[in-house]
């Protein structure tokens, strides 16, 4: 099975192919200032550089999120959009295990960070299980979370071990966690510079499917903030464009 893998929760984005469970291709690009509009012609030129087409995909996997609110939706907006065209299966993965799957660090808790801004970070625990090698798997400790850095700290000070910290929400809070008492923390460059990435999506998506997971066109991106605009609007700072045509 072909399966196309597209990670668009952060600005640093990418699309990976995948046979059966071998990484064939990856590109990846910085999207910053383009709203999405890398995307589709990344897919494209990723297809073409393996020689296929849409049609040959079996599945597709995307990044669900917790992440950026433009970048999620143009990521599931095209993969349901690939897989309603092409027949392929859709499954959603969190970013939260994406980023974890890429701290291949045995036998230790892994706190995954992503910046959410506005002071605080996306958040969860998973557990890397194993000595090593093919027999190492990632388990999952706590749902995902939208926390401010104190209260991480908080339950990081209640740790029986240390607990490794890795992505861009422990580098953006790097002197604050490092500030903590004892040794309840561990952040390693390696750690740190683990982003989530096609690739590592689609491995959490191999997986998935691999367990009997049955995909579907009911995937839906996980945010757990309101969009700034939905923000506004129940604070009074938005008005309906209504207003204008019922004066």
């Amino acid at each position: 099975m072909r399966l196309l893998a597209i990670e668009t929760s952060t600005s640093a984005q990418s699309v990976a192919l995948f046979e059966e469970d071998r990484l064939l291709a990856e590109i990846s690009f910085e999207a910053n200032a383009h709203k999405g509009g890398l995307l589709l012609p990344a897919v494209d030129r990723l297809l073409k550089q393996a020689g296929l087409a849409a049609k040959d995909l079996g599945a597709v996997a995307v990044s669900v999120g917790p992440g950026s609110f433009t970048g999620l939706r143009v990521g599931l907006a095209t993969a349901k959009g690939l897989a309603l065209g092409t027949g392929a299966m859709l499954v959603g993965v969190p970013t939260l295990e994406v980023l974890a799957e890429g701290y291949a660090v045995p036998d230790v808790t892994i706190c995954a960070l992503l910046d959410a801004r506005r002071g605080e970070v996306f958040m969860a625990l998973f557990k890397r299980v194993g000595a090593g090698g093919a027999e190492t798997r990632l388990e999952r400790v706590s749902p995902d979370a939208m926390l401010t850095p104190e209260a991480v700290q908080s339950m990081l000070a209640r740790a029986e071990s240390p607990v490794h910290l890795i992505g861009d929400g422990a580098v953006r809070y790097r002197e604050r966690f490092d500030a903590m008492p004892g040794d309840r923390v561990c952040m390693t460059e390696t750690g740190l510079r683990t982003v989530p990435s096609a690739a590592l999506a689609g491995l959490v998506g191999l997986r998935q499917l691999a367990g009997g997971k049955r995909p579907g066109a009911g995937v839906e991106p996980v945010y757990l903030r309101k969009a700034e605009a939905e923000v506004n609007w129940e604070k009074g700072l938005l008005k309906s464009p209504l207003a204008r045509v019922t004066r």
